[in-house]
């Protein structure tokens, strides 16, 4: 138990350690999850099998089953070692120069395995050097003689399929086919067929029928079979007749033979005529050698010689009906012919063995027999027949379709151009690649160069020198724009292709498949209207006759003038009609198109790139592209991430001002579900320049694939999305680990964008309810610590900062800008609806109230109803969004986000509806400035009384008088003073004649508002007047000192101008005054009640003005200024 669970937990292991190897080569290797466990599979498949052959390989060896795969290699490497022998021998027999050598099989039984042959006396051929083959077999024994071969297979192949199917296998091979055998001797000993045990017979005819059958089969040749029957010494008469035949022969040595040529013997299957024949051949015999020289016995017995051999008629029988019996598999097989042979004692006490009869006598009557003959007559024939009659259709079809192929008839040849062109189609279309008509090519050929040359000599066109088609192409390249120059360019490429290709004689169909060649530079310009086709057979003809590769070397030179005539190449990076620019409206619809990226630098654009510039590269054919064109095609992709950066900025540019309005509920979903249209333009980049391997990858790009991944990362509470997202963050974290990034390294900011995404489906899940929406505003305007809107943008601050923390790059900059842009979103949405659902409660609120009593109520009585609806909506639907004060209504914000109230709406606000009205009465300023009113009033009640006290209280002060003089000893002297004190109560004065007089002064505070100096002269007199409450005060001020000089120009006018016609600039004054200090401590008293008196009452005044002024509403003619719609509510986007 403790085994299975050890097994168990290390196999886990081993898949788990697997995994994470396959996970981090995969994260390297930017494989997606699905290949990644593809992977992790087959390596797990490949581990269980390799597992699953070593644990059979150790059952196998184990068990003691590997011998029988030693076995059976054995019996393998027999049966190659066969092959190659065979092998062997057919390559000797087939060596060219020797003609065709005959070959045959052999096989019979014969003592302990031996060799048939064993005891041949001819010379054999297989032991010299050059066709050294050794016999080193029993199976199989290669025998050559000097006209012929011998196959010889051992009898106990019958009895091993194995080894007889491997016989079959080489003997079926493709050289035995060539040269298959001229035929199977089958030897068999005359005991055999004297003892008569048929089942032996039968078997041995059945092991050769079916050996037969499956050779001929697999051959598709009908091999005849000769039946050799050996040991015939040991039939009383044979010897004797055969050392008679042998002595009249000259030393021959007698075979007697006889074919099967019976048409009965098919159906009868025994051996009738095969044994007629053998008599009537060995009676014939008999007749020629007999004579006088034998004994009576020698002649009695080779008499009887031919009726011994009805003693081998059944057994024969029962082999020949077994061999030729009918099969519904296999067509119907015969024995070709039977041979008796047996040793012969020659003179000297040599004997002539059986194998030297059967190689010297019986083997080339066998191959002179005519069954060989016919056989190979008929298939002489067969295979000449069929070659003719294939040679003769063959030729026949091609010259059916060769003279159908131009289908003009002598006489009638057409000299137009789209004939002439048709009948060059046809001949380069059908018959240049076609083997049906190279029996008439040659004709056909001369047909098409008539044709060609018929083309170019009856076509009217004019050639123009090469200097002249440079100077044109140049001028056009240099007054064409950057995109014309490469259109150019390419035009030029593709020429020198088609022009190499014309070089090579390409077919015209070939030549219309590529671009054509540009008219400026085209060698003809016909002058007649013809085809293009036929065009450019005429241009084919001219490169190929004249100067063709001169021409091309000219315009090379001028293609790499052009690719170097601008340094940066803008013409080859130029705009590209058929790739459309990606914009910023592909992902914003409300956006400012004006921001866009070319088509050119998209994976699209590149692809063209370098298919263009593999045209280019065509186009020099043997000759190298210039060295800084290919330089600057390498580094392709560096520009690509430049222009790629500088999009990403000015879309987060553009992107910063952008307002959005409302959005559906499918849109507020696809924001967490990384749906939005900032996530796929971040989807779009990354697609673009997901083929820029690492290596290659600027910093910035580095960067935003990781920031990418994490973008991608979603909240959510089901196992395949926490799966998901673990996969992300693993792969952030090996990526930034890889590239050497402080980006996403620590858990931290993994965290702190959980955390974020959190507060992001928070803020989503409120703006879908409705309700809440109106109070999310109202609270991020009072900047509500708890609101959502708060808290999301305060978190996106946090999870920028902890995440870009060391990030300067202005790109990553952008991408955190424009993936801000989702927070807006949320906010303009949030805005709109509010707005929306303000003017919709406007509408019900204030508008709806217009209808419902107007027959009821007075025009006064509405408008306070109005007004007191409009009051409620200020103060409910409109709270917390809108604030109205003395300076006016005004549109509170949040994020530089407010509702948008039309203008018409914020005038009337401002003209009609009083900010005091939208407090409580106890806090609206009329009550308060009531409730302040009567608080003056009564403070103006204590300082009345204070003051009247003050004011009678009387101050006395005694005044002296001196002589006045005037200062510069002029001639007029003053001859006299009077100083008068006015007050309510009565007046105080003291007059002098210029000598030292006093009088006492009685002063009330707030009483005495006049004081007069009248100064007499001998004819005249002027007065100096201090007034106002504070006269009296100003006068003791003065005359502190005890004098003062009265300057003219402070006198009154009338006074000022008699005295200044006298020359008197002042008049000194002389007045000591007694002790003022109460008087001036009581005039202080006084003066700062009085003070505060008129404070009180000026605001008195105010008061009482603010609480007779009308009401704003109160004035006629407003309820016609009612906006209908009061905010700016857009159709939600789809």
């Amino acid at each position: 138990m403790l085994k299975k669970i050890f097994s168990l937990f290390l196999w886990i292991f081993v898949s788990v350690f697997v995994l994470s190897v396959c996970y981090v080569i995969g994260v390297f290797r930017n494989w997606t999850d699905t290949t990644t466990v593809f992977y992790w599979i087959f390596v797990i498949l490949v581990t269980l099998t390799l597992k699953l052959i070593v644990d059979c390989i150790h059952n196998y060896f184990s068990s003691g089953k590997y011998r029988k795969l030693v076995r059976l290699f054995s019996r393998k490497k027999r049966t190659i070692t066969l092959d190659s022998y065979f092998r062997k021998g057919m390559n000797i027999i087939s060596k060219k120069g020797r003609g065709v050598v005959p070959w045959f099989l052999l096989t019979g039984d014969s003592e302990k395995n031996s060799s048939l042959l064993k005891d041949i006396n001819l010379p054999v051929f297989h032991s010299n050097e050059l066709n050294g083959i050794s016999q080193q077999f029993r199976t199989i024994r290669w025998w050559f003689f000097r006209d012929s071969s011998v196959l010889e297979l051992s009898g106990k192949i019958y009895d091993n399929p194995g080894v007889l199917n491997s016989v079959i296998g080489f003997l079926s091979a493709r050289k035995s086919k060539k040269q298959p055998p001229h035929g199977i001797v089958l030897v068999i000993p005359v005991e055999t067929l004297l003892d008569h045990d048929y089942s032996c017979i039968q078997v041995l005819s059945q092991k050769t029928r079916n050996f037969t059958e499956q050779l001929s089969s697999h051959l598709h040749h009908n091999i005849p079979v000769f039946l050799v029957i050996s040991g015939c010494e040991h039939i009383s008469g044979y010897s004797s007749l055969a050392q008679k035949i042998h002595q009249k022969n000259n030393n021959g040595y007698p075979v007697f033979w006889a074919t099967n040529k019976s048409d009965t013997n098919a159906s009868e299957y025994d051996s009738s005529y095969i044994l007629s024949s053998l008599k009537s051949n060995i009676t014939t015999e008999i007749c020629h050698v007999l004579d006088d020289t034998l004994s009576d016995q020698e002649k009695n017995e080779i008499l009887l010689f031919p009726d011994k051999l009805n003693d081998l008629k059944h057994s024969l029988d029962v082999f020949i009906s077994t061999f030729s019996i009918d099969n519904v598999f296999f067509s119907q097989t015969e024995v070709s012919g039977v041979c008796l042979s047996g040793e012969l004692v020659s003179g000297k006490d040599k004997n002539c063995t059986f194998s030297d009869v059967l190689v010297s006598e019986i083997l080339p009557q066998i191959q002179n027999s005519e069954v060989i003959h016919v056989n190979k007559r008929r298939i002489k024939m067969s295979f000449r027949s069929v070659m003719v009659m294939t040679a003769l259709c063959f030729i026949g079809y091609s010259a059916y379709c060769s003279y159908h192929i131009y289908d003009v008839r002598q006489g009638s040849v057409e000299l137009s151009p789209a004939f002439l062109t048709e009948q060059i189609l046809k001949y380069e279309d059908k018959v240049r690649s076609n083997m049906l008509y190279l029996p008439f090519k040659p004709a056909l050929n001369d047909k098409y160069l008539f044709f060609r040359e018929s083309l170019y000599n009856s076509s009217r066109f004019e050639t123009r020198p090469v200097s002249w088609r440079v100077d044109e192409y140049k001028k056009k390249f240099l007054a064409a724009s950057p995109s014309g120059k490469r259109e150019l360019i390419l035009s030029l490429a593709s020429s020198l292709i088609g022009w190499d290709k014309m070089v090579k004689d390409e077919s015209l169909s070939d030549l219309t498949t590529f671009p054509g060649i540009h008219e400026s530079i085209k060698i003809t310009r016909p002058y007649d209207k013809i085809s293009s086709i036929a065009s450019l057979a005429l241009e084919r003809d001219e490169i190929q006759k004249n100067h063709g590769s001169e021409n091309i070397d000219v315009f090379r030179k001028l293609l790499s003038e052009f690719i170097q005539s601008d340094p940066s190449y803008s013409w080859f990076v130029s705009e590209y009609v058929d790739i459309p620019a990606v914009k910023v409206t592909d992902f914003w619809e409300d956006e400012n198109a004006s921001v866009s990226l070319s088509g050119i630098w998209t994976q699209e654009g590149q692809n063209k790139l370098h298919h263009w510039y593999e045209n280019i590269k065509e186009a020099y054919g043997r000759d190298t592209v210039p060295e800084a064109f290919s330089s600057f095609v390498q580094y392709l992709e560096e520009s690509r991430q430049e222009h790629f950066r500088q999009f990403i900025m000015a879309v987060a540019r553009g992107r910063k001002d952008s307002h959005s309005g409302l959005m559906s509920p499918l849109q507020l979903t696809d924001i967490i579900q990384n749906r939005s249209s900032e996530h796929e333009f971040f989807k779009f980049v990354d697609d673009e320049l997901h083929n820029i391997p690492a290596s290659s990858a600027q910093d910035w790009l580095s960067d935003f694939r990781l920031l990418y991944r994490l973008f991608s990362l979603k909240v959510d509470n089901g196992m395949k999305r926490q799966i998901e997202q673990f996969d992300i963050m693993v792969r952030i974290y090996l990526m930034s680990v890889f590239n050497n990034s402080q980006m996403n390294r620590t858990t931290d900011h993994v965290t702190a964008w959980r955390d974020w995404q959190n507060v992001l489906r928070n803020a989503v899940n409120s703006e879908l309810h409705t309700a809440s929406s109106v109070e999310l505003i109202r609270n991020a305007m009072r900047s509500d610590p708890k609101n959502k809107l708060v808290i999301l943008f305060d978190e996106f601050e946090k999870v920028r900062s902890v995440i870009n923390s060391n990030n300067t790059d202005p790109v990553i900059d952008s991408v955190w800008d424009i993936y801000e842009r989702q927070n807006y979103k949320l906010l303009d949405h949030t805005f709109t609806y509010t707005g929306c659902r303000v003017d919709e409660q406007w509408r019900n609120s204030v508008l709806s109230q217009l209808n419902s009593d107007k027959h009821n109520s007075s025009h006064s009585e509405m408008q306070g109803k109005i007004y007191k609806n409009i009051i409620g909506f200020l103060n409910g639907p409109a709270n917390g969004v809108l604030a109205l004060d003395a300076e006016g209504a005004r549109v509170l914000s949040f994020r530089e986000r407010s509702i948008p109230f039309t203008p018409s709406f914020i005038s009337f606000l401002n003209d009609v509806v009083s900010p005091d009205d939208l407090l409580d009465v106890q806090l609206r300023d009329r009550t308060q400035n009531k409730d302040e009113l009567i608080n003056v009033q009564r403070q103006l009640d204590v300082l009345n009384q204070t003051l009247q006290k003050i004011e009678s209280q009387p101050y006395k002060m005694t005044v002296s008088s001196a002589p006045a003089t005037i200062s510069g000893h002029h001639g007029v002297k003053p001859t006299g003073t009077t100083l008068t004190l006015e007050c309510k109560t009565g007046n105080s004065s003291i007059r002098s004649m210029n000598f030292a007089d006093s009088g006492l002064f009685t002063w009330y505070p707030g009483s005495c508002h006049s004081v007069s100096i009248d100064i007499s002269f001998p004819d005249f007199s002027t007065t100096y007047k201090f007034t106002g409450e504070t006269a009296w005060i100003d006068f003791i001020n003065k005359f502190s000192d005890g004098e003062d000089e009265l300057m003219t120009k402070d006198f009154s006018p009338e006074s000022r101008s008699f005295l200044e016609s006298m020359g008197i600039t002042g008049i000194l004054v002389r007045y000591k005054l007694s002790d003022t200090g109460d008087l001036s401590q009581a005039y202080i008293e006084w003066e700062q009640l009085k003070q505060e008196k008129d404070k009180l009452e000026n605001l008195q005044i105010s008061l009482s003005n603010k609480l007779l002024t009308t009401h704003s509403w109160e004035k006629s003619g407003w309820i016609s200024r009612l906006p209908g719609k009061i905010t700016i509510c857009p159709a939600v986007q789809e």
